[in-house]
């Protein structure tokens, strides 16, 4: 039976009223469950699409929900604070080069060497990842900056 066919019913017996899932008397429980069975009837299946046609939805969604959420997040950037991150990244860059040059070549001492070296290393290299994701944002206009149109 379809949520339809229940309010035909409905209208039927109580002329036209559609409370009939808020009445108390009569068989309250079969109604429940014929309006929980109404509406698990699935939709029609919809046309078949491409495989290319159904990633370009979901990139379309992923797309949307990523722009909300960025925008959720990041409501209004400053100039300045997307400078002090570029002067971040330069400096977290001239870190991990002197660390680089700075490594000793010794064995005993090299381990803790080469672990903060590569600490350095990520630091700056989530930096830049995170500038180029940013320029992306700004590019696309999905991060506003004040005075950037």
């Amino acid at each position: 039976m379809t949520l339809a066919d229940l309010i035909a019913h409905d209208s039927q017996d109580r002329g036209g009223s559609l409370q009939w899932f808020h009445r108390t008397s009569g068989k309250p429980k079969e109604r429940l469950r014929m309006l929980e069975d109404a509406l698990a009837v699935p939709e029609p299946d919809p046309e078949p699409l491409s495989a290319g046609a159904f990633v370009e939805q979901i990139e379309d969604t992923i797309q949307e929900h990523s722009k909300r959420e960025i925008m959720s997040v990041l409501v209004q950037l400053k100039q300045s604070e997307i400078r002090a991150l570029v002067r971040r990244a330069a400096h977290a860059k001239g870190r991990y080069l002197a660390a680089l040059m700075e490594m000793p070549r010794t064995q005993c001492s090299r381990k803790t060497a080469v672990e903060e070296l590569a600490l350095a290393r990520q630091e700056y290299e989530e930096l830049e990842k995170g500038l180029e994701m940013l320029r992306a944002l700004i590019l696309d206009h999905d991060v506003q900056i004040n005075g950037v149109a």
